[in-house]
This record gives structure tokens, C-alpha cells and sequence, in this order.
């Protein structure tokens, strides 16, 4: 499973999983699925509250704030416990499940 990101679109991806006779396919998410990509939460939070909201100060490095950042998260139940049933979505259950 990929998301849309062009490189996974290129031909030169195409060529090869074409050349795989047919032992690898690609199965696209949609561009926005928190459902199926839970850290899509998490970094959706960051952006919105974290990092990008407030300049570092003075004696403060960008990973130290990150790691704050990250940290904090853990405490937040909503994107820090994702249980075992978010992966359980249709596709998971697809692909790792129909043996």
C-alpha cells in the first residue's frame, strides 16, 4: 500500500511492477486517510498546535521541540491509542488477513 506521493506513480515504477508479472501490486490510499494511516493524526496535530505555531526560542533546537512535541502526544489518547481495530480497516483485513 502507497500513498499518492508522484514517485510511486513514475514509469519507471510502473515498468517494474509490471516486470513482476503481476507478484507485486500497488494499492493506492487515498490522499487524506487517518482511518487507514493513523500517524496521519498525529502529524496533522503537530502542524496545527506544534512546531510550525511557535518559533524556537533562543536556546532551544528544533529536535528538542519536536521531541517536547512528540511527547505531549502521548498523552493525548485520541492519536496516541490507536488500538489494534484501527488496522483492522477493509484494506488491512484485505491484504493481511484472507490467508
Amino acid at each position: 500500500m502507497v500513498d499518492g506521493l508522484p514517485a510511486h506513480k513514475t514509469a519507471l515504477v510502473k515498468t517494474y511492477i509490471a516486470s513482476t508479472d503481476g507478484m507485486l501490486t500497488l494499492h493506492f490510499l487515498p490522499g487524506y486517510a487517518p482511518e487507514l494511516k493513523p500517524d496521519e493524526l498525529v502529524w496533522s496535530h503537530m502542524k496545527r498546535t506544534g512546531v510550525a505555531r511557535a518559533p524556537l526560542r533562543q536556546s532551544e533546537t528544533l529536535r528538542d521541540k519536536i521531541e517536547a512535541q512528540l511527547a505531549a502526544i502521548k498523552r493525548v489518547p485520541q492519536l496516541s491509542g490507536h488500538s489494534s481495530k484501527h488496522l483492522l480497516s477493509p484494506i488491512y483485513k484485505q491484504t493481511h488477513c484472507a490467508h
